[in-house]
């Protein structure tokens, strides 16, 4: 962008709010303002906790985990440290720019939002524990699912349940280092939250036993649950509590913002989890913006 006439030592003196160099100072710093935003919201709302815990070390800033790549990324070009793990060749996150910086927002979204899934994902399979029988080792694998199935974003929206899936399954989310024993179950999950639900006619899923399907899919229809519920990515529940009432689980939700997107979301997210547990969903909430 070309300076105006009235440029000078940095300060345009004399066009004020119509200066473009101006507008364009403000947008960056407003861009960046988001993003501490962000980072302060991740570090701040700590571990979600539960079976396995993904926890704030676990859970580093996107701003770690840009650095944290660069030092892999290093060691493996050198050939790093003989007892040190592997790492994989291909890397998310490549530094070309405003490209790379548009992919580490898109990162750092997807984490915080991520979060939030978690936290409310671990409810319900509280909640639906006398339904499914999961031990807390599948307890672990919603919790990886959830935090990630939206990392996909990073190249964006079209497929990126697909491309989550992807990342999960291969290591490759920076800062986030998946159990091994976890991955190939969790990135299933991940990649159910959305559109087609498991089927045996997809090779992955078809590679399964039949309890191991069985999990899978009864994790997803709680991460599709749990996803409805942060639909809008601003944090508009607050709260949630869920129970089983006979044939019906009940989600409660506060929410001081309003959350009517949220629950008519839910309402569409639903059917996968009456398929699978013949159940009802019924859900209420208290606050400001009562939907």
């Amino acid at each position: 962008m070309a300076h105006c006439k009235h440029w000078h030592n940095g300060v345009c003196k004399d066009c004020r709010k119509n200066c473009p160099i101006k507008k364009k100072l403000a947008a960056k710093a407003a861009k960046k303002a988001e993003r501490l935003a962000r980072e302060t919201e991740l570090a701040a709302s700590g571990g979600p906790g539960g079976a396995v815990d993904v926890s704030t070390e676990v859970l580093r800033l996107a701003s770690a985990a840009a650095g944290e790549k660069k030092k892999k990324q290093n060691a493996a070009a050198t050939g790093g440290d003989k007892g040190s793990l592997s790492v994989p060749a291909a890397a998310p996150l490549p530094d070309d720019g405003t490209t790379a910086e548009l992919r580490e927002d898109s990162l750092m979204e997807a984490l915080v939002h991520g979060k939030r899934v978690a936290g409310f994902a671990r409810e319900l399979f509280r909640a639906t524990q006398a339904l499914h029988g999961l031990d807390a080792l599948w307890g672990g694998v919603l919790d990886w699912a959830a935090l990630l199935h939206d990392v996909g974003w990073v190249e964006g929206q079209r497929a990126h349940h697909k491309r989550s899936a992807r990342m999960i399954r291969q290591n490759l989310v920076p800062g986030q280092d998946v159990p091994a024993e976890l991955r190939a179950y969790a990135a299933l999950v991940a990649r159910y939250h959305r559109r087609r639900d498991p089927s045996r006619r997809q090779r992955r899923f078809a590679a399964l036993d039949a309890t191991e399907q069985r999990a899978v899919r009864q994790l997803a229809a709680l991460l599709r649950l749990a996803d409805a519920l942060d639909y809008s990515h601003t944090g508009a529940i607050g709260k949630l509590e869920a129970r089983l009432d006979g044939d019906t689980l009940v989600v409660k939700v506060k929410s001081a913002l309003g959350c009517s997107a949220e629950l008519h979301r839910l309402e569409s997210k639903a059917e996968l989890f009456r398929q699978v547990y013949e159940k009802e969903v019924r859900w209420q909430c208290k606050g400001q913006g009562r939907a």
